[in-house]
């Protein structure tokens, strides 16, 4: 490398730095990070007096696509093209999210003995497996944006032997303002709205099936009972939610 050249890098790498500082100088600011959690109240819902059935369910495994796997909210103005936001963040992965409000969903609903999301000294009899198919924005044009949202559902013995239920939707409403805040928001209600029928269909389907129990009664002691103290599992590894990079400055 020639002297005049090794001048010329230092020359543009200064220029570089300098275009970094000097915003800050002048009393420039990144914009803050602001994070959102799709929440909705527990309370309107159908729900049992007491737990219908006489079976445990555990959600061990809920899965999203690669490209909804991150904390960026995801928008699309096309099917072919992801954008994210730098600035608008899920406040966790939507994998954990989304597991968490359908936990404490299906435990209000009163469906099952016990609802968990992990297995602990005894096997439940069922395993509930979901699956995140799109959970993001879309902005079909400047006036008119939309909150879009998929799951999959699908509930199986614990040995896997049996599926005893699936289901899935694919659904998006408009929003009431095009801002992220009245995205999330419109999502909240959808999530509710199809968390009620998907479970009502899993209620028909249980209902129906020649493996389950009549309605739960408490059981009573034996002194045969069998301790599945050495079966327990232990949980994969929740993996920390470290922001990735993004794609584009969008406030």
């Amino acid at each position: 490398m020639t002297k005049r050249s090794y001048i010329s890098l230092l020359f543009i790498a200064f220029a570089i730095i300098g275009l970094i500082i000097l915003p800050g100088c002048f009393g420039k600011k990144s914009p803050e990070r602001t994070y959102y959690s799709i929440d909705y109240a527990l309370g309107t819902q159908p729900t049992n007096t007491s737990p219908k059935y006489n079976k445990t369910v555990v959600i061990q495994n809920i899965s999203t696509a690669l490209a909804y796997d991150r904390q960026e909210i995801v928008y699309r103005a096309n099917p072919y093209e992801f954008q994210y936001y730098w600035y608008r963040l899920w406040a966790s992965k939507p994998r954990k999210m989304l597991r968490e409000l359908i936990v404490g969903h299906l435990r209000y609903t009163n469906l099952f003995t016990s609802v968990s999301s992990t297995i602990e000294d005894k096997l439940p009899d069922y395993l509930l497996d979901i699956e995140i198919s799109s959970i993001e924005e879309l902005d079909v044009s400047d006036t008119e944006w939309y909150a879009h949202l998929g799951l999959r559902f699908n509930l199986q013995t614990m040995d896997l032997s049996k599926t005893i239920w699936t289901y899935t939707f694919d659904s998006k409403v408009p929003v009431a303002s095009n801002q992220p805040v009245y995205v999330v928001k419109a999502m909240s209600e959808l999530l509710n709205t199809e968390l009620v029928k998907a479970f009502q269909d899993l209620d028909q389907k249980l209902a129906t099936s020649n493996l389950m129990h009549h309605p739960y009664a408490p059981p009573a002691p034996s002194n045969d009972a069998i301790d599945f103290s050495d079966s327990s599992e232990e949980s994969a590894p929740v993996e920390e939610d470290v922001p990735r990079a993004t794609l584009k400055n969008r406030k």
